[in-house]
This record gives C-alpha cells, structure tokens and sequence, in this order.
C-alpha cells in the first residue's frame, strides 16, 4: 500500500477559505494532473466536509470517507464506504489496495501525517494568497516528519508549481 497525499495550496500556505469552500481556484493543469493521478489510484480518501464539496466528481470513483458521524464502517454503495477514523483500523482497512490518493481536507491529510501513513507528497503551488483559510497540515502535537524533494515541475506561465515529495 502507498498512500499519497495530493493537495494544492496558495503561496501563503492554505488549502481552501474555510470547510466548504471547492477548489475551483485551481488552475486547469493542476486540474488536469489530479485526474492523472486519480485515474492511477485504486481508492480515494476524503473527510466529509471535502466528499460534500466534490460529490459528484468523486461519486465516479472508488471513496472511502472520512467521518465521525458512523460508529465504525458503512458502505453507501458499491464505490462508496464512510468510515470512522477514531473507532477502524485504518491501516488494515486501506490495505487491499495497491495506491491510495488523499485529497484532504485539513484533518484527514493531518490523520495520515500523525499515523505515519504518508509515503509521498504531491503539492501543487497555485500563485494566489487568500490571507486566511486553513492550513495543509494542523496538529497540536509535534510531528517530525522529513520528506525529500523528488521533483519540481512548472504547470504553466502564471506560475502554478507541481512539487513531489517523498519519504
């Protein structure tokens, strides 16, 4: 299992305004480099605030959901299972498949860093600065986590830049 976190970020380091805002402030390439990705993975994980913002682009693919509001597991249907971080085995449950993406949002990607389950980082720098909003990572505990910068990629001329990181 190899689990990736694909996340795009402004310049001053956020992830979105607040919980339900989507990310269509993301540039088409960026766009166009998640759907290679996605298309490459064999399962989606998201928290709830992220699946309720992107159903229906994620209603096509194999997604597992991120949510305390299910005791344990609960499948929806055939490509969609809600799960409750707090009370599953998270590592046993992912362990069936070969690449999963992490979409976020903030707690989920903070969920895979804490329990050491990130193995590579895909970060695209979009050139914009909402001022506010949430971070990419948020924990009260410390985390030491190093990951070594495999590659850099400008996306377009605006800017936008693909990093890849891995552990």
């Amino acid at each position: 299992m190899r689990c990736i976190a694909i996340a795009a970020v402004t310049i001053d380091g956020k992830i979105a305004l607040d919980s339900g805002h989507f990310s269509d402030w993301t540039s088409p390439e960026d766009k166009d480099f998640l759907h290679e990705m996605l298309d490459k993975s064999d399962v989606v994980v998201v928290g709830n605030n992220t699946y309720k913002t992107a159903i229906e682009p994620l209603s096509k693919r194999n997604c597992i959901v991120f949510t305390s509001s299910v005791a344990e597991l609960e499948r929806k249907s055939d490509k969609l299972l809600f799960a409750n971080p707090a009370t599953v085995d998270v590592k046993t449950l992912l362990k069936e498949y070969k690449t999963v993406a992490i979409l976020g949002g903030m707690k989920t990607y903070t969920y895979f860093l804490q329990h050491d389950l990130l193995d590579e980082l895909y970060l695209t720098i979009e050139p914009v600065i909402f001022g506010r909003g949430l971070n990419l990572f948020e924990t009260a505990e410390n985390v030491n986590a190093r990951f070594k910068l495999e590659s850099t990629k400008e996306l377009n001329k605006n800017g936008t830049l693909l990093l890849h990181y891995i552990k």
